[in-house]
């Protein structure tokens, strides 16, 4: 539901009370569909945010960092010659409109006063951001349109500018108890009651429908059928008070969260989710709007820096893949070498008998106890002596293939026992941070290309985020690790030889230390920490997973052994079934 009338509403207000007055000091663009205002206000400096993004469309104040092109877009210089040094001295929303107008005191080229109007439309895909001269026609836009794109309405210079126009429904500011109880009445019986609000209703969105219904019927979207007079009687008057509500103004931020992630916003407490989603009260709408669609954006770059990080690392799994089995295929090819040894034997039994250009030799075959014959292939060109020499070497040469072969599965399989924990671990990236982490790691295993070698090299010993670190319901310290790199780390260097370290049963996860501090853990201990092993592991879905412990002194790592691969034994072996929200409980 993010910025819906009503929540622009509220905005609005905030902005009115903070921005008029303020003089425009400067005018930045830094993306294509945002301009950032720095306004200096009643005693501080503001920075006001407008983005025209057709998905992510928003207006607030706060502290946003962008990068600045070097060279302005023409827009931005247009709107600097206009209103650089500006006064805001109204801030103007039509009624359950999606539209913000700003009215700025600006001076002309010959000194004189006049009044233009920045308008922001916050309408999906048609967002934009319109400049006014103070006759009302539109000098530019952030999006110019025209009769290719709609003909209902053209936003191109020199045009007066009009609002879209009005839905042909009911508008809430304007709608009496009578008429809501006549409209309930009159209501289709098959129609559910939250589309029947959106359909009736403008300014409404659909998350606020389904909570009106919910909270009159217990239903999210219950038919008027299903409703008898009591329940029409509840609805109507929620519906009634949610409408006060707007009218009044008096509504609060909140944000629905999934976990710590942004869901959704909204202007009244959301109850229909019962406990899938939870509720969280700000201070003010601008902080809400900027903390979710900042939040949801930094979501946005990571996931984006995660596939692309994933598209390097996937065709190299793909390709060590393919070659591990081209080779395990080459290797029970030489393990039946033997038969070329026999084949170079027969024939130089029976150097004499064969006669020189022959395709194939039938020979007495001294090797089957019964004596049979056997045909060996030849080749013609060569001489019978010369074509048992290519045999034995033939044989000479799988005998070396084969130990060469086992030698280069064996590294191919840690490769990709490696990779596949590159791409466990980028499932569960929380930020760039852990992105540029990860990053990091492929440089130093060659997988990515340092583009500097010497800040490579400075930020790989300067980035050492500290692990991820837990707390027993018995108060013991449980840290895992956030990379391969930390693995070692934690584990290698950090780690007393007497804490116990755990880790998923020959599959890729996170190293998890259980600090001992000369105690010995209870057994609810020993299974929260091979839960939080569980939980950081490519098993993190499953059910009974073996997760191995061993004293951190049984932990070695191979010599030349890629980041996270260690070997250890003795070792014991537990089995938990994944649970992240226990997990997270234990999160310090």
């Amino acid at each position: 539901m993010p910025l819906d009338a009503v929540v622009l509403s509220g905005l609005r207000r905030e902005l009115e009370q903070t921005l008029v007055g303020g003089r425009i000091d400067k005018i930045y663009q830094p993306e294509r569909d945002e301009i950032i205002l720095n306004i200096r206000g009643r005693g501080e400096n503001l920075r006001l945010l407008f983005s025209a993004n057709p998905t992510n469309a928003r207006v607030h104040t706060g502290r946003m960092q962008r990068d600045n092109p070097q060279t302005p877009p023409m827009f931005c210089m247009l709107m600097r010659k206009l209103f650089s040094g500006g006064i805001i001295r109204d801030i103007y929303q039509p009624p359950m409109e999606r539209i913000l107008e700003f009215t700025v005191d600006t001076v002309d080229e010959l000194g004189s006063v006049l009044q233009r109007k920045i308008v922001f439309e916050l309408i999906g895909r048609m967002s934009n951001l319109i400049l006014l001269d103070d006759e009302g026609r539109i000098v530019d836009s952030l999006r110019r349109i025209d009769t290719d794109i709609t003909d209902r309405r053209q936003i191109l210079p020199g045009m007066f500018y009009r609002y879209p126009p009005t839905q042909e429904k009911a508008n809430p500011l304007e709608t009496s108890i009578e008429q809501i109880s006549s409209y309930v009445e009159s209501s289709p019986p098959g129609m559910r009651a939250d589309k029947w609000i959106l359909e009736t209703f403008f300014g409404i969105p659909p998350l606020i429908a389904r909570e009106i219904a919910f909270r009159s019927t217990g239903d999210v979207s219950p038919t008027f059928y299903q409703m008898d007079e009591m329940k029409k009687e509840r609805f109507a008057s929620a519906l009634c008070d949610l409408f006060i509500l707007i009218k009044s103004g008096d509504t609060t931020p909140y944000m629905l969260l999934d976990g710590e992630m942004p869901y959704d916003i909204s202007y009244m407490p959301i109850t229909q989710y019962d406990s899938r989603y939870t509720n969280r009260e700000y201070e003010s709408f601008s902080l809400l709007v900027e903390t979710f669609f900042e939040k949801r954006a930094a979501s946005a770059r990571v996931k984006q820096q995660v596939q692309a990080l994933g598209r390097v690392v996937s065709p190299v799994l793909d390709r060590v893949r393919r070659k591990v089995e081209n080779q395990k295929k080459e290797l029970l090819e030489a393990k039946d070498r033997e038969k070329l040894r026999k084949y170079g034997d027969l024939l130089m039994a029976n150097l004499n008998s064969v006669p020189r250009g022959a395709r194939t030799a039938r020979v007495v075959n001294f090797y089957d106890l019964e004596g049979g014959l056997i045909d060996i292939p030849l080749d013609p060109r060569l001489s019978v002596q010369q074509n048992a020499a290519k045999y034995y070497k033939d044989y000479n040469r799988m005998k070396t293939a084969e130990r060469v072969l086992a030698e280069q599965i064996q590294a191919g399989e840690n490769e990709i026992q490696y990779l596949e924990s590159v791409l466990d671990m980028l499932r569960r990236v929380e930020s760039t941070d852990d992105i540029e982490e990860l990053r990091e790691e492929l440089k130093h295993t060659g997988y990515l290309r340092s583009t500097d070698k010497r800040r490579s090299k400075k930020s790989g010993q300067t980035e050492q985020r500290p692990p991820q670190e837990f707390r027993t319901s018995g108060g013991f310290t449980v840290l895992c690790g956030r990379n391969n790199l930390q693995n070692d780390r934690l584990t290698l260097k950090y780690a007393h030889k007497n804490d116990i370290w755990f880790h998923v049963q020959k599959i890729p996860g996170s190293h998890v230390i259980l600090r001992t501090e000369g105690k010995e853990p209870d057994d609810q201990t020993y299974t929260e920490a091979a839960m939080i092993a569980a939980v950081y592991s490519q098993a993190h879905g499953g059910q009974n997973v073996p997760v191995d412990y061993t004293r951190v002194r049984y932990v070695k790592k191979p010599p030349g052994s890629k980041p996270g691969v260690v070997i250890y034994d003795p070792y014991f072996t537990a089995y938990v079934t994944p649970d992240k929200e226990a997990v997270d409980k234990l999160r310090i």
